[in-house]
């Protein structure tokens, strides 16, 4: 294969910085509109309020930032398509849309000048936002094709756009998804430059109401939120149809499809925490950056679309058996795991103080607490495709796999953290919402990224973040952290370092194998097996206190005795037997049943009366221990 000649390399490079240039004018530019910077230096153009360098108050300093940012793209434009000229005169695919790019920089310039000569009208600045979307489209094209050149040419050794015959099956479907995205965004513009986005206020729906509200202006956000989820529709389809055609010569035109998707779902969802922060600046210029975002990778798409053969593209069906992108998208959520998780966070909400909570309340918690336990797993598999890859049972997960982009699992793990902690913030309350986002942001920094790969004792330190659940459940009823909810904490900190540590000892060579520091592979068994038995002893008579202090009654003392009693015989078992992986699985199954019983044994204790609980003159509340109850009073956990 050819090198790439010098003067494309240049052009290949000025184009790509003309695109980043182009890319955070229209980012600043928003800004300026956002903050209401645009006419900060007056009705002056070019200059500034008379004057090339003039005294800067804020407004003032964003506007003429925003000017010298657009005299710097110039340039580089200007350069494209001298370069274009010089050396590609007689190649039309690369010099045709460098020509565009410098005849939409003139019309850009002069639109910026009517925009503030006639202070702002919203329709010229729509037609501003909307020839800057052009030109950063023309720019990225300039680039990607000036690449083709030399290593940057196809396997066949040619380059350029096949003829739409030849075209993969998918190609239609990507280019009216490209069109009715764009299409979306303008719609979008048109909203925030027509100060429409307070008239249709709520998440999904206006109001609540599936019909648009009655005037055209306040239609205007109804329809650009319609057409948001049909675009997302149709991304999806997009997905599930590139994804069943796997070889090399789609694969670019895959990652490009999962990238979308996941930028979409980012976006759609800052849309959504926009309005429900009633149009903060922060969120609408983030929605602004993921917009234009989106704009960008689906002229990447629409360019790998040209490319991808139709033979290539459809040689190799995927399986019959081959997981679909949502069941991908399941997996990477970790649902076995979750539902233990959620097991410890509604348990708790029926032994509080408040009484039994309502079937709305529930139904929200277990919503946001797999929303954002879901988030915390897609992240964390994010982080881990490199261990993951090198282990038997998570090879086969979707980002080691190459089934999902990890950008795009990146991206969908962030969106589900966001749609979580908008849940519980408007859902239940904000405490919850808080407890929630920092067992997401504690499993992701303190366990993934800094203990997982540096400490023996990183399931001790970095499993808090398993313990978060009954925190949340608890605060969800009682809007306030008590003695009860940090005893429910220990209850899980205790048991997850025997429980995780079993699976150690079973997965030891494949963690020493992708360097992970366990303590089975640091410390070796029998220490593992020592510390096991040391965190099992202090958990039993954790959890029969609250039955000898009247928290709670018979029936969960006696539950706990029996369950603890064969999980500390599973860890003298594993001290005593040669056979370690066969009695280590018996422990690790059987410790997920554990917990789970455990914590159903007191919701079951706190609903149904099982004959005489203890009861005494003058009994103390676990969670409120300043409060005392007389004998008609409830003695136990949660009344």
């Amino acid at each position: 294969m050819k090198s790439k000649p010098p003067h494309s390399t240049l052009l290949h490079r000025l184009a790509w910085a003309g695109a980043v240039l182009a890319f955070g004018l229209i980012v600043l530019g928003g800004i300026v509109r956002i903050t209401g910077s645009g006419m900060g230096c007056g009705d002056d153009w070019p200059r500034c309020n008379g004057e090339w360098f003039p005294p800067l108050d804020l407004p003032a300093l964003i506007e003429i930032s925003h000017r010298w940012v657009a005299a710097l793209v110039s340039l580089v434009i200007i350069g494209v398509t001298a370069v274009a000229w010089r050396y590609h005169r007689s190649n039309p695919s690369i010099r045709n849309p460098a020509t565009f790019a410098l005849l939409l920089l003139v019309g850009q310039v002069l639109l910026g000048a009517i925009t503030v000569k006639l202070a702002l009208p919203p329709w010229v600045v729509i037609v501003h936002f909307t020839n800057a979307m052009v030109l950063l489209a023309v720019l990225i094209v300039t680039a990607l094709r000036a690449g083709e050149t030399g290593a940057y040419a196809r396997a066949d050794g040619s380059s350029g756009a096949l003829p739409r015959s030849q075209r993969h099956s998918a190609h239609r479907l990507v280019w009216a998804t490209g069109w009715f995205g764009f299409v979306v965004i303008l719609f979008g513009a048109q909203v925030a430059n027509f100060d429409a986005g307070l008239l249709c206020l709520g998440f999904p729906l206006c109001h609540g109401s599936v019909l648009p509200p009655p005037t055209p202006l306040a239609a205007l956000p109804w329809v650009h939120r319609m057409l948001a989820f049909i675009f997302l529709g149709l991304v999806l389809t997009l997905a599930i149809k590139t994804r069943r055609q796997m070889n090399a010569s789609s694969r670019p035109l895959r990652r490009w499809t999962a990238i979308v998707l996941g930028i979409t779902a980012a976006q759609i969802a800052l849309g959504a925490a926009m309005v429900l922060h009633l149009l903060s600046p922060p969120f609408r210029v983030a929605h602004l950056l993921v917009g234009t975002a989106l704009w960008a990778a689906l002229v990447i798409l629409l360019y790998y679309s040209n490319r991808t053969p139709a033979r290539a593209a459809e040689t190799i069906e995927v399986p019959a058996g081959q997981p679909t992108v949502l069941h991908d998208l399941i997996t990477l959520t970790k649902p076995r795991i979750i539902s233990l998780l959620l097991l410890t966070t509604v348990a708790p909400m029926f032994i509080t103080p408040v009484g039994p909570p309502t079937m709305s309340l529930v139904f929200w918690v277990l919503l946001g607490g797999y929303l954002m336990a879901g988030g915390a797993n897609a992240i964390n598999m994010w982080f881990d495709r490199d261990i993951d890859d090198k282990m038997s049972r998570t090879r086969s997960r979707p980002i080691p796999a190459g089934r999902i982009a990890p950008g795009a699992g990146l991206a969908f793990g962030i969106l589900l953290g966001l749609l979580a902690f908008a849940v519980f913030w408007y859902r239940v309350n904000q405490l919850s919402a808080w407890l929630a986002l920092g067992g997401l942001l504690f499993y992701v920094f303190v366990y993934t990224i800094w203990l997982k790969r540096s400490s023996p004792q990183n399931i001790v330190i970095g499993g808090a973040a398993g313990a978060f659940p009954p925190l949340v459940g608890w605060t969800a009823m009682t809007g306030q952290l008590d003695l009860a909810a940090i005893y429910l904490f220990a209850i899980v900190f205790y048991w997850t370092p025997p429980h995780f540590w079993a699976l150690a000892l079973i997965k030891q060579r494949e963690y020493a194998r992708a360097g992970v520091p366990m303590l089975p592979v640091v410390r070796g068994e029998s220490r593992t097996k020592f510390e096991m038995l040391a965190y099992t002893l202090i958990l039993l008579p954790l959890t029969i206190m609250p039955t000898v202090f009247g928290a709670l009654g018979t029936f969960y003392g006696i539950a706990a005795l029996l369950l603890g009693a064969r999980l500390l015989w599973y860890c003298i078992r594993l001290i005593r037997e040669r056979a370690t992986i066969p009695v280590a699985w018996q422990m690790y199954r059987y410790s997920l049943i554990y917990l789970a019983l455990l914590f159903v044994a007191m919701g079951v204790d706190r609903v149904v009366p099982f004959g005489h609980r203890t009861e005494s003159p003058k009994v103390l509340i676990l969670n409120h221990p300043e409060r005392e109850l007389d004998p008609a009073g409830a003695a136990h956990l949660g009344h």
